[in-house]
Protein backbone atom coordinates (compact mmCIF):
# COMPACT_ATOMS: atom_id res chain seq x y z
CA UNK A 1 0.00 0.00 0.00
CA UNK A 2 1.19 3.48 -0.93
CA UNK A 3 0.52 6.16 1.13
CA UNK A 4 0.13 9.62 -0.27
CA UNK A 5 -0.43 13.24 1.62
CA UNK A 6 -1.30 15.86 -0.94
CA UNK A 7 -2.49 19.55 -0.23
CA UNK A 8 -6.37 20.45 -1.79
CA UNK A 9 -6.68 21.91 -5.08
CA UNK A 10 -7.82 25.57 -5.05
CA UNK A 11 -11.26 24.44 -7.03
CA UNK A 12 -12.58 21.85 -3.98
CA UNK A 13 -11.22 24.08 -1.23
CA UNK A 14 -13.36 26.74 -3.04
CA UNK A 15 -16.22 24.08 -2.83
CA UNK A 16 -15.32 23.39 0.80
CA UNK A 17 -16.43 27.54 1.89
CA UNK A 18 -18.79 27.33 0.24
CA UNK A 19 -20.75 24.60 1.63
CA UNK A 20 -19.32 26.07 5.21
CA UNK A 21 -21.01 29.46 4.13
CA UNK A 22 -24.11 28.22 3.05
CA UNK A 23 -24.73 24.92 3.76
CA UNK A 24 -24.99 23.42 1.17
CA UNK A 25 -23.96 19.89 0.35
CA UNK A 26 -19.95 18.95 -0.22
CA UNK A 27 -19.50 16.71 -2.70
CA UNK A 28 -18.12 12.91 -1.64
CA UNK A 29 -14.58 11.78 -2.58
CA UNK A 30 -15.56 9.27 -5.34
CA UNK A 31 -12.92 8.33 -7.58
CA UNK A 32 -9.51 7.83 -7.75
CA UNK A 33 -8.03 8.37 -11.34
CA UNK A 34 -4.90 7.29 -12.87
CA UNK A 35 -3.03 8.94 -15.41
CA UNK A 36 0.62 8.71 -17.37
CA UNK A 37 1.57 12.89 -17.20
CA UNK A 38 4.35 13.91 -15.34
CA UNK A 39 2.75 17.84 -15.49
CA UNK A 40 4.23 18.72 -11.98
CA UNK A 41 0.86 18.80 -9.46
CA UNK A 42 -0.21 22.78 -8.89
CA UNK A 43 -3.05 23.63 -7.04
CA UNK A 44 -5.06 25.19 -9.60
CA UNK A 45 -5.02 21.85 -11.07
CA UNK A 46 -8.51 20.92 -12.22
CA UNK A 47 -7.77 17.20 -14.15
CA UNK A 48 -5.07 14.96 -14.78
CA UNK A 49 -2.95 15.60 -17.66
CA UNK A 50 -3.50 12.39 -19.42
CA UNK A 51 -6.00 10.65 -17.57
CA UNK A 52 -6.82 6.38 -18.16
CA UNK A 53 -8.53 5.02 -15.51
CA UNK A 54 -10.93 5.89 -12.69
CA UNK A 55 -11.64 3.78 -10.11
CA UNK A 56 -14.53 3.50 -7.10
CA UNK A 57 -12.74 4.87 -3.81
CA UNK A 58 -13.63 3.47 0.04
CA UNK A 59 -13.51 6.69 2.40
CA UNK A 60 -12.75 6.49 6.12
CA UNK A 61 -12.55 9.45 8.34
CA UNK A 62 -10.52 10.05 11.94
CA UNK A 63 -11.28 13.34 13.66
CA UNK A 64 -10.46 15.83 11.01
CA UNK A 65 -8.57 13.07 8.13
CA UNK A 66 -9.93 11.67 5.55
CA UNK A 67 -8.49 8.97 4.02
CA UNK A 68 -9.80 8.20 0.21
CA UNK A 69 -8.41 4.58 -0.67
CA UNK A 70 -8.59 2.94 -4.30
CA UNK A 71 -7.08 -0.46 -6.07
CA UNK A 72 -5.16 0.18 -9.34
CA UNK A 73 -5.59 -3.48 -11.18
CA UNK A 74 -2.58 -4.48 -13.49
CA UNK A 75 -5.15 -5.83 -16.42
CA UNK A 76 -6.97 -3.06 -15.87
CA UNK A 77 -3.80 -0.76 -16.22
CA UNK A 78 -3.15 -2.53 -19.43
CA UNK A 79 -0.04 -1.40 -21.18
CA UNK A 80 -0.04 2.53 -19.52
CA UNK A 81 2.27 3.71 -17.39
CA UNK A 82 1.14 5.15 -14.38
CA UNK A 83 2.85 8.47 -13.60
CA UNK A 84 -0.30 10.69 -11.99
CA UNK A 85 -3.11 9.73 -9.51
CA UNK A 86 -5.79 12.34 -8.40
CA UNK A 87 -8.87 12.09 -5.82
CA UNK A 88 -12.13 13.24 -7.27
CA UNK A 89 -15.58 14.26 -6.18
CA UNK A 90 -18.82 12.79 -7.00
CA UNK A 91 -19.74 16.02 -8.98
CA UNK A 92 -16.48 15.73 -11.18
CA UNK A 93 -13.95 18.35 -8.75
CA UNK A 94 -10.37 17.48 -8.51
CA UNK A 95 -9.85 17.10 -4.44
CA UNK A 96 -5.91 16.76 -5.15
CA UNK A 97 -3.33 15.27 -8.16
CA UNK A 98 0.13 13.67 -7.13
CA UNK A 99 2.55 13.20 -9.75
CA UNK A 100 4.48 9.68 -9.32
CA UNK A 101 7.81 8.53 -10.80
CA UNK A 102 6.98 6.08 -13.58
CA UNK A 103 5.12 2.60 -12.76
CA UNK A 104 4.39 -0.55 -15.31
CA UNK A 105 2.55 -3.05 -13.83
CA UNK A 106 1.79 -7.01 -15.04
CA UNK A 107 -1.31 -8.48 -14.95
CA UNK A 108 -2.09 -9.57 -11.74
CA UNK A 109 -0.28 -7.20 -9.92
CA UNK A 110 -2.17 -4.70 -7.50
CA UNK A 111 -1.51 -1.03 -6.10
CA UNK A 112 -3.52 0.18 -3.26
CA UNK A 113 -3.15 3.87 -2.37
CA UNK A 114 -4.12 6.07 0.40
CA UNK A 115 -4.56 9.16 0.07
CA UNK A 116 -5.51 11.53 2.82
CA UNK A 117 -7.02 15.15 2.95
CA UNK A 118 -6.74 17.08 6.26
CA UNK A 119 -9.67 19.51 6.82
Amino acid sequence: MSTLAIAATTAYRSRVALAAAEGGPLPRAAWLAFGADDSPYSLDDTALGAEWLRVATTNVTDGPLLTVTGVLDGAAAGLNVLREVGVFAADGTLMGRRVLTPKELEPGTVLEFEITFQY
